[in-house]
């Protein structure tokens, strides 16, 4: 599988050896580099073909990256968006969660991790490098975490039985094909119902809805 992949970095440098480091595979094509997320978002507006994956620096002049990634996934929902980052706090990863991030990576990852994080988040896992997700995990368990009462409200709409089934199935770990094998139905069903579970609790991101059920 070739990957479509847009960089948003500040720094013209980084941004370069990140792409530098991409092209030395075949399986990944680099649509767009952008310094800042306006740039980006233009970028976006202006082309019908739009990449699969962006790779998203947090710290960034103006719009910052947690914000260009709330205004990207608002309008570009299908985008799947990695922050990449040398921070690792706990604000950070929290606001990216909230913001629809689907990763979070630190900028030193060599390249075998990158695909490794880009074959995982199209199949709708949530890559993060050790050190992050060592972070949000002490995040979950220090009670640092949005509790259900922020997402979710009596008015919204019930999840069915099935859906509760694969919710229970993604705090797991597991992906959509493992979900898929385990329930017998098809992976296509299995988005299907994901996507229905975003909608009735207005989420954004696979992350922010562990979060939520672990509320």
């Amino acid at each position: 599988m070739k990957y479509t992949v847009g960089i948003v970095d500040d720094n013209e440098k980084i941004a370069q050896q990140i792409a530098e480091k991409l092209l030395l595979t075949d399986e990944v094509e680099i649509l767009f580099i952008a310094d800042r997320g306006k740039e980006a978002l233009d970028w976006l507006n202006g082309h019908r073909q739009h990449p699969q994956i962006i790779l998203m620096d947090i710290e960034m002049p103006g719009m910052n990256g947690i914000e260009t990634t709330f205004k990207l996934r608002d309008a570009y929902a299908h985008i799947k968006v990695i922050m990449l980052t040398v921070f690792d706090n706990e604000e950070n990863i929290f606001n990216a969660v909230k913001a629809g991030a689907t990763g979070y990576l630190l900028k030193d990852e060599g390249l075998p991790r990158m695909m490794e994080a880009f074959a995982d988040v199209m199949e709708g896992g949530v890559p993060m490098s050790p050190p992050v997700a060592r972070k949000a995990m002490e995040m979950m368990v220090s009670g640092y975490k949005p509790g259900r009462q922020l997402m979710y409200t009596e008015e919204q709409d019930e999840l069915t039985k099935r859906e509760l089934e694969i919710l229970e199935k993604m705090a797991e770990g597991q992906n959509v094909p493992d979900i898929a094998a385990a329930l017998f139905i098809s992976p296509y069903t299995v988005k299907k119902h994901i996507e229905n579970i975003y909608s009735k609790l207005h989420i954004k991101s696979r992350v922010e809805l562990l979060l939520w059920y672990q509320g």
